[in-house]
């Protein structure tokens, strides 16, 4: 893995990679004590499979850094790093990986590179036929929506890809599941892609708007309330956990 670290208390750098070096040798490991130059590297292209920030650093924060990152780079996970539990709630409304008490410790980077393994297994895949007939196995948080197009559905992936399948509203349900709510007629929307939902209409992350079911506004309330809830019980107590020394 590709892993980058970024602080800007030269120190603390150190011990970092000393910590990489005796538990994780295997990992390149870059290192940035300027969020900025971060920003650029990941804007201009540069991939990592986990970044650890530092909260409190000049210029840019390890949050505002975070936020920037999310929209260039929506699935790139996150670890903070700080000397306080005060941005606890907000790490976690950022939907970081985990969240470090400095100074990072072998045991808490373990925590830290076993959590990432555990999210990327539970990714769940889905298999389609396209309607030129071609098997495909996707990942489900691939897919933004579903659109209904004459007999077919158009699966528009977040990548830009579309997708045309032969298939029912109900049998896209049943393939991709529960995050997948129907919010106007032939259209059924991946929750997890939904930035704001109204109350007519929804606003997903790359700006789209849509107008919700007349009829269906307030089950289609009550059900993206059901899976927020639902997804939320599963992290009861599980976040946010701190690791001290």
């Amino acid at each position: 893995m590709r892993i980058a670290i970024c602080d800007d208390n030269s120190v603390d750098l150190k011990a970092m990679r000393e910590v990489f070096r005796r538990t994780a040798p295997e990992h390149a490991v870059e290192v940035y004590s300027d969020g900025r130059k971060l920003l650029d590297a990941i804007a201009g292209g540069r991939v990592y499979d986990l970044l650890f920030l530092d909260i409190i650093m000049p210029g840019i924060t390890g949050m505002e850094l975070a936020r920037e990152v999310g929209r260039i780079a929506p699935d790139m996970p996150v670890v903070f790093l700080t000397d306080s539990k005060a941005y606890a709630v907000e790490a976690f409304d950022l939907k970081a990986l985990h969240y470090v008490l400095k100074p990072m410790t072998e045991q808490a980077l373990r925590e830290c590179l076993n959590r990432l393994e555990e999210r990327q297994g539970a990714r769940r895949r889905v298999h389609i036929i396209s309607s030129s007939g071609i098997q495909q196995m996707l990942f489900a948080d691939e897919i933004q929506y579903a659109q209904s197009s004459a007999h077919y559905y158009d699966l528009h992936l977040k990548d830009g890809t579309v997708i045309k399948v032969r298939m029912t509203q109900s049998e896209i349900r049943d393939t991709l599941g529960d995050s997948f709510l129907p919010v106007s007629r032939g259209l059924v929307v991946n929750v997890e892609f939904i930035r704001q939902l109204g109350p007519k209409s929804c606003v997903l992350k790359d700006g789209r708007e849509i107008l919700l079911s007349r009829g269906n506004m307030e089950q289609i309330h009550s059900a993206y309330a059901a899976y927020v809830f639902s997804q939320l019980s599963k992290l009861d107590g599980a976040f946010p956990e701190v690791t001290k020394r």
